[in-house]
């Protein structure tokens, strides 16, 4: 487009200061003994001092739009008498570039003081309220004169609008976490809070299975654990392993019934076998090996065993060997247990029994089965061996060979 001056405003006189700080933003090095034409015409055309002969036509602005756009150069218009009095080498000014601002509109006021017609120019130029003007995109930041620029590029109001919209959404989206998470956790409270109460107690224990020999006064400090408490908070594993703490006790299992039942179910260890220790007191032994009860005489309900037996607290192992010897007894057929007296157990593991004194033997028979191996075999062998007319005569029988060999 063509761009027309406007016709200058007040006195025309322009301050030297804005002359001097124009010169140093756009002018080349001039050499030293080259002095400035300050009234070379062209530079009044140029401020808009003057106005342009009728036949002479103003430059043309332009601005690059390929991506490699040049600088857009501003040519002080020339009439034909002028020609003599402008140098032909001074350089284009240059104010285009990629990053210049939009156009701003001047009002009035703005305007006088960039002709200095006003009382104003003397305040902008004597720095007291300085603004920025930018020219070009080089290596220039701009220059003092009074106009306004744009402070940065304004957001559509649409986008900003957007971007509320969608700061507003991610914050909408997290407080609605917030209010889930927290009424989970409100919700699991106050259930547990509930199962919790005495309005879940247990008020029925019920218990099962063998329970003659064990302490009572254990097992009511267990059903107390278990009455008028809450079905959600009992530890039914803590009471089992209180329940097993005794000798007797060979397993225990506490269930709660929710919300009010509870069961005991308790198996018994089973008492097979008695010796006496070194110190003089029985002990009385499961099958398992466990002795379940420690107490001075001889309990006759238990079969018998002797030999060297370790003298051991309740609720403990009574060791290999004669954990050997009451498996011997539970396995004594109903044949054999009858006129069985005692087990015999050695020092170095061996077993045998006494058989009880009959009219034919009044001694008594022994009977060796040797190393605690294949003891089913054995017994089978004795019990065969028994059932002829001459083993009452037979002191001895020894089963432990293949064959039976009897001492008659």
């Amino acid at each position: 487009m063509v761009s027309q001056p406007n016709p200058p405003l007040g006195d025309g006189s322009v301050p030297d200061k804005v002359l001097s700080e124009l010169l140093a933003a756009f002018a080349t090095e001039q050499p030293a003994n080259d002095p400035i034409d300050f009234d070379d015409p062209s530079i009044d055309l140029l401020l808009g001092l003057t106005s342009p002969p009728n036949d002479v036509a103003w430059p043309v602005v332009e601005r690059g739009t390929e991506p490699d756009d040049t600088p857009v150069s501003l040519v002080a218009p020339r009439s034909p008498d002028m020609s003599a009095s402008v140098a032909p080498t001074r350089p284009p000014i240059k104010i285009g570039g990629d990053d210049l601002p939009d156009a701003v509109y001047l009002n009035e006021e703005g305007a006088a003081r960039l002709r200095g017609g006003s009382d104003r120019a003397t305040e902008a130029s004597s720095g007291t309220k300085r603004t920025r003007i930018l020219i070009a995109a080089d290596d220039i930041e701009g220059s003092s004169g009074g106009i306004p620029t744009a402070t940065g590029p304004k957001i559509d109001p649409r986008l900003r609008a957007r971007r509320i919209a969608v700061r507003r959404a991610i914050g909408l989206k997290r407080l609605k976490w917030i209010i889930i998470g927290t009424s989970v956790v409100l919700i699991v409270s106050v259930t547990l809070a509930l199962l919790g109460s005495s309005l879940f107690a247990v008020n029925n224990v019920v218990v099962s299975g063998d329970h003659h020999r064990i302490d009572p006064t254990l097992l009511a400090a267990a059903v107390d654990d278990l009455d008028g408490h809450a079905a959600l908070l009992i530890d039914t594993r803590a009471i089992e392993r209180h329940l097993e703490a005794s000798p007797w006790i060979k397993r225990a299992r506490v269930s709660v019934d929710f919300p009010h039942d509870a069961t005991i179910e308790l198996v018994e260890r089973e008492p097979l076998a008695t010796y006496v220790g070194t110190d003089g007191r029985f002990r009385i032994v499961a099958v398992d090996g466990i002795v379940v009860d420690v107490i001075p005489g001889q309990p006759i309900e238990f079969m018998l065993m002797t030999g060297p037996g370790p003298n051991v607290e309740a609720g403990n192992s009574v060791g290999d060997a004669f954990t050997r010897g009451v498996e011997l007894v539970e396995a004594l057929s109903a044949t054999v247990r009858p006129r069985t007296s005692s087990v015999q157990v050695g020092e170095t593991g061996e077993l045998g029994l006494t058989l009880a004194p009959s009219s034919a033997n009044s001694r008594g028979t022994i009977v060796t089965l040797g190393s605690p191996t294949n003891l089913l075999d054995k017994l089978t062998k004795l019990e065969a061996f028994l059932q002829r007319p001459d083993s009452q005569r037979c002191t001895v029988i020894n089963v432990s060979p293949s064959a039976v060999s009897p001492t008659c």
